[in-house]
């Protein structure tokens, strides 16, 4: 895992202590832009060759479907996590645990429950929400 790397096999633009690092200032538009698509709120298409965009399902069934913008979340989410050095859940207050357990369950609830993924597409103002909050619970979750 890289939180066990030592810090001498990891170059210092990479991973910094004190300020914005190489990992978080890529995956920080990545979520972005993913969050965007999963709220309903915009996407991102590609042309050729990919022909694909971030709200295309990669699998669907029952009215739930996971989209490249959910597993890209949720990828992006994780190496977050796993990228940052001595935050652990006990470390956040009760508000900021709060903001980052309601993100991912709005995260996970958007791909799973239909309800959920059509009260975010005719909803905007939720779907804005839900892009605020997980803009809230990425930065908990790269920089605190």
């Amino acid at each position: 895992m890289a939180r066990s790397l030592p810090n001498t096999y990891v170059p210092g633009a990479v991973r910094r202590e004190d300020g914005i690092d190489l990992i978080d200032s890529v995956l920080a538009p990545v979520f972005v832009l993913a969050t965007f698509s999963v709220a309903a709120v915009g996407t991102l298409d590609f042309g050729a060759p990919f022909h694909a965009g971030l709200d295309d399902a990669l699998y669907f069934a029952h009215g739930s479907e996971f989209t490249y913008s959910f597993i890209t979340s949720v990828i992006v989410m994780v190496t977050a996590w796993i990228t940052t050095d001595g935050t652990s859940v006990p470390d956040y207050s009760d508000l900021e645990s709060t903001v980052l357990l309601v993100a991912v369950i709005l995260l996970i609830l958007s791909a799973l429950v239909p309800a959920v993924s059509v009260t975010l597409e005719s909803l905007w103002y939720v779907g804005w929400f839900m892009v605020a909050l997980n803009g809230a619970a990425f930065y908990l979750i790269a920089y605190k």
